[in-house]
């Protein structure tokens, strides 16, 4: 019997693929644009402070010129590419016995909340984290009016 973060994790899964299945079909299949075949989806943390979203997605031996970051309307979008490393100073050919990492290019959209101040929005790419962080706009002063 699974306990509930096997649940959660196969549940993540599945809301993965339905991503990328979504993210296929409103790209045309072209991807983020990068020479890389095969997708995946790094997995990516979001939470709020008082005065920002933040959203963390794991991206290891990627570099930042391979990353896009893109604001569109009301959405964000993360993509890039990973390759499969290759070796080109030595021309033995790789035999893999393995290959458990994942590799190609990825695509994650994320809705915005109203309140984000899209001007404001920054990146870092640090330690294989990349961390993109949402200021909040200055909610609007209630002004209450009086009836003459």
């Amino acid at each position: 019997m699974k306990d509930k973060w096997e649940t959660l994790k196969d549940i993540f899964s599945i809301q993965e693929r339905v991503n990328k299945l979504f993210d296929d079909i409103m790209t045309g299949g072209q991807g983020s644009g990068h020479d890389c075949s095969v997708s995946w989806s790094p997995r990516v943390d979001i939470y709020d402070t008082d005065q920002e979203f933040i959203v963390n997605a794991e991206l290891p031996g990627i570099h930042q010129d391979d990353i896009e970051i893109k604001v569109e309307g009301d959405l964000l979008i993360i993509g890039g590419c990973r390759p499969l490393a290759s070796d080109t100073s030595n021309e033995e050919v790789r035999k893999y016995h393995m290959i458990e990492n994942s590799y190609g290019s990825f695509r994650r959209t994320f809705k915005l909340p109203e309140s984000v101040d899209q001007p404001g929005v920054n990146a870092v790419l640090q330690d294989g984290i990349l961390r993109i962080t949402l200021p909040r706009r200055n909610k609007p002063e209630i002004k209450h009016i009086p009836i003459e």
